[in-house]
């Protein structure tokens, strides 16, 4: 444990994605999560092992590369690398290298990776969207957290759960199997969509009994269409998770995706808003949330800037005071 860690109340929590190694420290106060450090490293520790379901050599540098810098981080706060939770997502739970990959993090930096089920990563996401405010009320609200290994689904209205579930059909999974081209084809949007609506069929389902009438869309890409849309107004954030939630209309989230679809990845770089982390992934992200509003006939669209890292937090830390 940090010299000072109990003393200060700062805490840290690692989102291990597939796309993206993020950083949370933070801690509570007065019942309000002060944020101390927020940090994003792309790492891509699916990157083209995924179909093998395999952790490649290349990738876990990357990863060692970014926790070694997480350390980093760490001292400012008085933390070290066993202070921090590292949560790993898909990536970890499919990759039957996992175990080896694990020891050898923990040999190279002295985080202690945690693998969580679908279901737990699901369950974390729906508690920080809750605290984000971004849930609206008395209506029923579809969660979406689309990730570079999976993407985890919450129906629920208010606070009260309906239904849940991931399913391993991530924005880096869909890019590998599907955008073979710079700019996406009519032929590869065509076969995305035929895969994800078959690999969907749960969803489906369960869109069809409960209805909701609300998107609500968790950090990444989400975050990303948030700053696009900002600066086409004319008025950029400057950071975009300054604020736990925001609204979206959505002829103007259809402008957008129109926009990233028929765009190289060079032009979507160049675009006012763009994160550039999420360049690559947004093509078939949007094409995902396209699908997703057709189904439920035009919903209101909410987006969250808290998700897995922010529900452990209130999962585990938070105490009401």
């Amino acid at each position: 444990m940090g010299l000072n860690s109990e003393k200060s109340g700062w805490k840290a929590v690692a989102d291990l994605g597939t796309n993206t190694f993020q950083l949370l420290v933070a801690r509570f106060e007065n019942g309000q999560l002060k944020i101390g450090l927020r940090k994003k490293i792309g790492v891509k520790i699916g990157g083209g092992g995924m179909a093998k379901r395999e952790i490649l050599p290349d990738a876990l540098v990357r990863s060692i590369d970014a926790l070694n810098c997480f350390s980093e981080d760490l001292n400012q706060f008085e933390l070290v690398p066993t202070d921090c939770i590292p949560l790993g997502t898909s990536a970890f739970r499919n990759a039957l290298n996992r175990n080896e990959i694990i020891g050898i993090i923990k040999k190279e930096t002295g985080f202690s990776v945690q693998i969580i089920p679908g279901e737990q990563e699901a369950q974390l996401i729906f508690k920080g969207v809750l605290a984000s405010g971004a849930i609206v009320k008395n209506e029923p609200n579809l969660i979406v957290d689309i990730g570079g290994g999976s993407v985890e689904f919450i129906i629920c209205n208010g606070s009260s759960q309906k239904w849940k579930k991931s399913f391993e059909i991530g924005g880096l999974r869909l890019l590998e199997k599907f955008q073979k081209q710079d700019r996406i084809s009519s032929s590869e949007i065509r076969d995305l969509n035929q895969f994800v609506e078959l690999e969907l069929d749960e969803l489906w389902k369960n869109l069809k009994i409960w209805k909701p009438k609300v998107l609500v869309g968790c950090s990444g890409s989400f975050d990303t269409l948030i700053e696009m849309a900002f600066a086409e107004r004319g008025t950029p954030l400057s950071d975009v998770e300054a604020f736990p939630n925001y609204s979206i209309e959505l002829p103007q989230l259809k402008n957008l995706k129109s926009k990233l679809v028929s765009s190289t990845l060079k032009e979507r770089l160049e675009m006012q808003g763009m994160i550039p982390l999420r360049a690559e992934m947004i093509v078939v992200a949007v094409l995902l949330i396209e699908l997703l509003i057709e189904k439920m006939s035009d919903p209101g669209i909410r987006t969250s800037t808290f998700a897995l890292k922010e529900g452990y937090f209130y999962s585990n830390y938070f105490d009401g005071n």
